[in-house]
């Protein structure tokens, strides 16, 4: 030593050590698979590091969440080219339904909860009449329930039972006296119903001119006891997103784009990769009456078709998504009343996967891949949630703030990482191509649509999404574990004050020569007004039963947009 500083030679680095960062990064063992470089300013060297607990255990569970994302993008990829094939080399199946057929009499029923429904049921059922294509017999029946009696309406809903009604169609008014919930009307409804098939829609959807025949035609096609077609916003201009005074009318837009990308490619991984079967999903569904009917619908459930597409699938029954029929619903009017509308539906995933988790794996008539879709789709779901909880919501802040680079996080966890970021771009960009592939079905709106399917299917969007879904667990659990579920709540659509407002633009825009109560039938279809008693509702409108009714043209221009109408 003393010869050593005699001759001002320095001391050797510690173990592990190097004079430079080049020279620490090939200096690791393995490549640099497992190990780090971290400087150590009280000898200015660079030093490396082996994986510790901490550096494994994020190692594994970011690569359990590459391997998903990438199954994930492969699995969407199919999805996406397949249906891409199919459009190449078939077209349309509306053409081969549409050929010359014996089409069988089916039944529509529409529950309707009527106070919060009074404004909107009219136009549904004579949209359904004028607007929905099907060559064979249709019956529709309104079925609802009331707290107070409403004699306007019911008495103009019994007055249509008289019609007339294009191409024969039938008309039934239906008031059940018991009914405190959708599923007990949905019970009453179908203890009656005599046709062979019948087809449920909400009380605010709008289906698509050709969305029932294309329902029948995958029926009569595949041989299915239920084929469930998807949703899309309508009213897409009067939904607020954020906080008064900073809100802005996209909210409508945001839930159309997210439902784009569930019902035309994630719902369709699920029942091809996993389930092998769809599920119903409330509205918009064709189904076998005699197998519809042979389950009852929960009354207590807060999300009656989640249940019984449970009961049906534990039966053995066989249900097919068909995105391509198409309805129209109404968005929630703000974001209170989506979070609200979320958590009855999250609630209601969670309490009926509990109440059916034992059935999943009993014997029964499930083959073993059944039963294995269904223990991933309704319980592993769990899993999944608190594994992309430390994947997104840990990950990101710590790569974000230490940079993900070889240097700072090894080989292993950088590859993984980046792995699992770009098997993330794999749908968010299939579909965007999709949403520009399916555009020109809704003109303008279809192309406005893409721009917020680039955002909502984004990795980014994936991870605000996501958390505004962990909040809802969170919350979901919290209320099932204390008792505070509650009793179903209404979801708000519009208050009676912003309702005026808009039509009085509407009549402003449109000029005094307008009936008013044209004016009301065409904006109110894009509108779900709440009301707690029927004074309410009936202040300030029309309602009485000499009041016109709006013709098809009429109708059916305002029942597309509102925002349409608004900027005449």
């Amino acid at each position: 030593l003393d010869i050593a500083v005699a001759m001002d030679v320095p001391p050797a680095p510690p173990q592990g050590c190097f004079a430079s960062l080049q020279a620490a990064l090939d200096g690791r063992a393995f490549m640099g698979l497992f190990s780090y470089v971290k400087l150590r300013k009280d000898v200015g060297l660079s030093c490396v590091h082996v994986y510790g607990p901490f550096e494994w255990l994020f190692l594994a569970m970011l690569s359990l969440m590459a391997a998903l994302a990438l199954a994930t993008c492969v699995c969407v990829a199919f999805i996406f080219f397949r249906r891409l094939s199919k459009r190449a080399l078939r077209g349309s199946h509306i053409r081969d339904a549409r050929r010359p057929q014996d089409f069988p009499s089916i039944a529509v029923v529409i529950p309707c909860y009527l106070p919060n429904e009074e404004s909107i049921i009219q136009e549904t059922v004579e949209w359904i009449m004028h607007r929905v294509e099907y060559p064979g017999q249709l019956n529709v029946t309104v079925v609802y329930n009331t707290p107070v009696e409403l004699p306007e309406i019911q008495l103009r809903l019994l007055e249509m039972e008289g019609g007339p009604w294009p191409h024969g169609r039938s008309f039934k008014a239906m008031q059940v006296q018991e009914s405190r919930s959708k599923a007990a009307n949905l019970n009453a409804a179908m203890k009656v119903v005599k046709d062979p098939y019948v087809v449920l829609y909400d009380a605010d959807h709008h289906p698509d001119p050709d969305s029932l025949i294309l329902l029948w035609e995958k029926m009569s096609r595949r041989g299915v006891d239920c084929v469930q077609g998807s949703y899309y916003m309508r009213n897409l201009s009067h939904n607020q997103f954020g906080c008064r005074p900073c809100s802005f009318p996209f909210l409508a837009r945001i839930i159309d784009a997210e439902f784009f990308t569930d019902w035309f490619l994630m719902k369709l991984v699920t029942r091809t990769f996993f389930l092998g079967n769809g599920y119903f999903s409330g509205s918009n569904a064709l189904w076998k009456t005699d197998v519809l009917a042979s389950r009852e619908f929960s009354v207590e459930a807060q999300t009656e078709d989640v249940d019984m597409a449970i009961q049906q699938l534990l039966d053995g029954r066989h249900i097919e998504f068909c995105a391509e029929s198409r309805s129209g619903e109404l968005a929630p009017i703000d974001c209170n009343s989506m979070w609200k509308q979320r958590l009855r539906w999250t609630i209601g995933w969670d309490e009926t996967s509990m109440k059916h988790s034992r059935a999943f794996t009993d014997t029964g008539r499930l083959s073993c891949r059944a039963r294995c879709g269904l223990v991933w789709t309704f319980l592993v779901r769990w899993a999944m949630t608190l594994l992309t909880v430390g994947a997104v919501y840990i990950g990101l802040p710590l790569t974000t703030y230490w940079p993900l680079s070889d240097a700072v996080w090894g080989k292993s966890i950088t590859w993984v990482g980046r792995a699992c970021f770009l098997a993330g771009c794999g749908p968010w960009l299939l579909a965007t191509l999709e949403s520009l592939l399916q555009a020109p079905r809704r003109g303008c709106q279809g192309f406005i649509q893409v721009f917020f399917v680039f955002l909502v299917a984004s990795p980014f969007g994936f991870a605000t999404f996501f958390l505004f879904n962990f909040m809802l667990q969170l919350t979901s659990c919290f209320k099932l574990s204390t008792g505070r579920v509650g009793a179903w709540e209404v979801t708000k659509r519009a208050s009676p004050a912003e309702s005026r407002k808009h039509i009085d633009a509407v009549m402003a825009c449109r000029g005094a020569g307008a009936s008013e109560d044209i004016e009301v039938g065409a904006f109110e279809s894009g509108l779900k007004i709440i009301v707690p008693q029927a004074g309410d509702l009936r202040e300030g409108a029309d309602y009485s039963p000499q009041a016109r009714t709006p013709s098809t043209a009429e109708s059916s221009e305002g029942s597309s947009h509102v925002g349409q109408a608004l900027s005449l």
